[in-house]
């Protein structure tokens, strides 16, 4: 999940902070960057943020060659020693590495039976020390060795090139007018390039101001044909919040305009008709994390509206199971990078299945839109801090959208009511609740339906920023195990919008209330004040359509894990062990 980048041109340090900034969210753990001039390295490292190594970098308008790397720990403790750049034993080469090598341990017992030492534990500091020089003859040697996904970028001392690989992590390559670049994300060439050339698994090569060598996983000579930047890169600022993971839940409505707006368009209306009339019998859903969350949202809504199997299933899960994908399957693959490295793993599984392949991604030229059949983009636009909050809003939508088109059923003007209706919750409400939240450090999340699913995601946005251990379960499964945790120490969230399961959710947050649990209830339904008088608290949020209100639900509530990790102390927008973008299974 780290952020690579390389660099041919002037003003190198510049050049590469800007992109190690734009791939952060790809991992804060660590940063450093190599610079070669005149035959010889500079390095920098800090721990922590890029910010850290912005204050040790001396910045030179001279001509250099770089690499530079922004990491996400995998392999080892988040250490200067374990940070990249990593070096050759005789230190004239450098190299920085996205992924995971599988065979690491097998290629360090064989240099260090050459008396090779190591200074780190990293896999990546062993791909170091697999090369003695650097040319294309010495990186086939070493990359037919390996074992496990990659993008890597190397330097040499003595070179007047950079040369790079790739393996199933994203890597990407431009060349400006007076520069040439290599990153994890093409978002780093906006300013510096028109074009770009996309890497598919298996390619290597090298590149300088002067030319462009590509070769396939054949090692066969190639051509590539550049594809121009038609996105920008938004650098944007917190626009007076506290922090990201606010502003972008406020900007839900601007992404809702965007999506009733795009989605009305002849050029995917006719990505949805496609669809439409693809022959399958079962839809599989297929997501990590929060995109698995919208998976179940999109099982409901499809579930509700089709007499045909749908199912939903965890991405890293999906391979394990003995579904029946073949040709007559339509498989949805729900990301928000589109670089999710378990989600890209069973997209491949079921493309060799020969199954329809669509995709719902944040970023329309990652590699599962590229392997999708069909795109569907969610336009989210970037989304800076690492819990999802506007993309999963998005994800919900595009979900609701395609559903509605596949049943002939108007979307535009019931998104276009929802719009005019969104409410974020009263921030004075919501922190008075965060300052009860805080104080727990177990909390239960309770609820019947897409309830459930609700619970399920907010569940996952509190642990994730406020480190308080969360858990969802399903209102009726309490009493089969669960309960058993109940005591004076434990809160229960009660989510409840479904008027007809109102009453056993109820009964439900009643056992709780009997064994000492304390109990917050969310619901948009009425509560008179004997149902108000059982709960502890009670948070009540607008009456939508019944299947919008998973999305006006949410909103509330990501602000209320928001204002717990604020509490708390926390920085929701960097939490502790994650990155944006899990590019490793």
């Amino acid at each position: 999940m780290c952020g690579i980048i390389g660099y041919i041109g002037k003003n190198c340090e510049k050049v590469l902070l800007t992109g190690l900034k734009r791939l952060e969210y790809r991992g804060y753990d660590s940063a450093g960057m190599t610079v070669s001039r005149d035959g010889e390295f500079v390095t920098y490292k800090e721990v922590g943020e890029v910010k850290n190594l912005e204050k040790i970098v001396s910045l030179s308008e001279d001509f250099g060659y770089g690499i530079a790397h922004t990491r996400w720990a995998t392999h080892g403790s988040i250490s200067l020693e374990n940070t990249h750049p990593h070096f050759s034993a005789n230190g004239s080469v450098a190299l920085v590495h996205n992924g995971i090598i599988e065979n690491f341990e097998e290629l360090k017992n064989d240099l260090l039976a050459k008396s090779i030492r190591f200074y780190g534990q990293t896999d990546s500091e062993v791909v170091a020390k697999m090369f003695d020089k650097l040319n294309i003859n010495s990186l086939r040697y070493v990359l037919k060795r390996l074992v496990g996904s990659y993008a890597l970028v190397l330097l040499s001392k003595d070179g007047e090139q950079l040369y790079f690989a790739k393996n199933r992590s994203p890597l990407y390559v431009a060349r400006g007018e007076d520069c040439v670049m290599i990153a994890s994300d093409p978002s780093c060439f906006v300013d510096f390039a028109d074009s770009y050339f996309e890497l598919e698994d298996g390619d290597y090569g090298k590149i300088s101001l002067k030319n462009d060598v590509f070769y396939n996983k054949n090692d066969e000579k190639i051509e590539k044909m550049p594809k121009k930047i038609d996105f920008n890169f938004l650098s944007e600022d917190k626009s007076g919040y506290e922090h990201y993971m606010i502003k972008e839940i406020y900007q839900s409505r601007l992404v809702l305009e965007s999506l009733i707006e795009r989605y009305q368009t002849t050029n995917l209306k006719a990505k949805l008709e496609e669809i439409k009339h693809l022959e399958f019998d079962r839809i599989y859903l297929v997501g990590c994390g929060t995109a698995y969350h919208a998976g179940l949202v999109g099982q409901s809504y499809l579930n509700e509206r089709f007499n045909i199997d749908t199912f939903c299933d965890i991405a890293s899960e999906l391979p394990n199971k003995n579904y029946n994908i073949d040709s007559h399957s339509l498989c949805i693959f729900i990301s928000q990078s589109g670089e999710t490295a378990d989600t890209i793993s069973a997209l491949k599984f079921c493309k060799e299945r020969d199954a329809h392949i669509v995709a719902l991604t944040n970023v329309e030229y990652s590699t599962i839109a590229h392997l999708a059949d069909i795109n569907l983009p969610i336009f989210a636009g970037q989304e800076k801090s690492v819990a999802s909050t506007k993309a999963y809003f998005a994800q919900c939508v595009t979900i609701y959208i395609l559903s509605c088109f596949l049943q002939g059923k108007d979307y535009v003007e019931p998104l276009k009511i929802f719009k005019n209706h969104i409410d974020f919750g009263d921030d004075n409400e919501l922190k008075k609740l965060a300052k009860v939240v805080a104080r727990y450090d177990k909390v239960f999340f309770i609820g019947r339906g897409k309830d459930y699913i609700t619970s399920q995601e907010v569940s996952l946005k509190l642990k994730e920023i406020t480190y308080i251990f969360s858990t969802a379960v399903a209102s009726g499964e309490l009493k089969h195990g669960s309960l058993s945790l109940v005591d004076d120490k434990f809160l229960t969230v009660v989510i409840s919008s479904d008027k007809e399961q109102f009453a056993k959710t109820l009964s439900n947050a009643y056992e709780i209330k009997s064994r000492g649990g304390k109990l917050l209830l969310i619901t948009s339904l009425f509560v008179d004040s004997d149902v108000r008088g059982n709960f502890d608290y009670v948070l009540e949020v607008p009456k939508t359509e019944n299947d919008l209100l998973p999305m006006q639900i949410i909103l509330p509530l990501q602000k209320l894990a928001y204002f717990t990790a604020c509490e708390r102390g926390n920085n929701p927008d960097k939490p502790r062990n994650l990155a944006k973008s899990v590019t490793v299974e």
